[in-house]
């Protein structure tokens, strides 16, 4: 119908966490990208190689962002699943653990020292020092990030599972027949029937009941009503008495 409203299924997210997960998310993976950012166009301004520290965490953060908005826009207007999540985030976190390995690795002597004039010399050493801790700082909480909305992925996805499943009850399926049913060899027969009158008499009072089962046999009336023939046979000696 034209004009009719698709009405959205319920998120199994609990939103609190969900919502500041993702915020987390994003404000970790803005700010390294914008760091990383300014790093590369300055190195490849210079002709310098990229290192692979930069390259690992401008994908992370890159792609993290990416990730966010396609899947704000799923939840929003339809619903994310949990295991299309999960995946991501698994992926994702791959990607920032990467990063941050390469990044303490090649820049541990920086993060162990301040950033003063004694050591960077002038003030652009140290506002690259400052922007280095920083870039690892939110390396590290966009992981830590990335992992607990994992770990929330991994809850959502289990209870969504388990809930779907079924429990086979223990009560019987049919209880019309509570006690099985044994089968005899005996011939069944229908109850009343002649069938059963006939077999259960003897060849000499056979002829005879046949000839008194005619006598006596039913007439049908329209509306079902049955009577005996004695009821409805005409007799002259009973002519005129009313």
């Amino acid at each position: 119908m034209p004009g009719a409203k698709i009405i959205q299924n319920p998120s199994p997210y609990d939103p609190l966490s969900f919502h500041l997960l993702r915020l987390g998310q994003f404000i970790s993976a803005a700010i390294v990208s914008s760091v990383v950012c300014f790093f590369t166009h300055y190195l490849l301004v210079e002709h310098h190689k990229l290192p692979w520290t930069f390259i690992f965490l401008l994908a992370a953060s890159l792609i993290t962002l990416v990730t966010l908005l396609a899947s704000s826009a799923l939840y929003h207007f339809r619903t994310l699943p949990p295991k299309h999540n999960l995946l991501a985030n698994t992926a994702l976190s791959c990607l920032w653990i990467l990063g941050l390995s390469f990044l303490t690795w090649n820049l541990g002597w920086t993060l162990g020292h301040r950033c003063m004039r004694s050591t960077w010399y002038t003030e652009a050493g140290i506002m690259v020092c400052r922007l280095y801790k920083a870039c690892t700082a939110f390396t590290v909480t966009g992981l830590l990030t990335t992992l607990l909305a994992l770990a929330l992925d991994i809850r959502t996805h289990h209870n969504t599972t388990h809930r779907g499943n079924y429990n086979r009850m223990n009560e019987p399926l049919d209880t019309k027949h509570p006690h099985p049913i044994i089968s005899s060899p005996m011939p069944q027969y229908e109850p009343y029937s002649s069938q059963r009158a006939e077999e259960s008499m003897g060849t000499g009072d056979l002829g005879e009941y046949r000839v008194r089962r005619e006598e006596i046999e039913v007439q049908h009336f329209k509306n079902g009503y049955e009577a005996p023939s004695e009821q409805t046979r005409y007799d002259p000696g009973h002519q005129g008495r009313f």
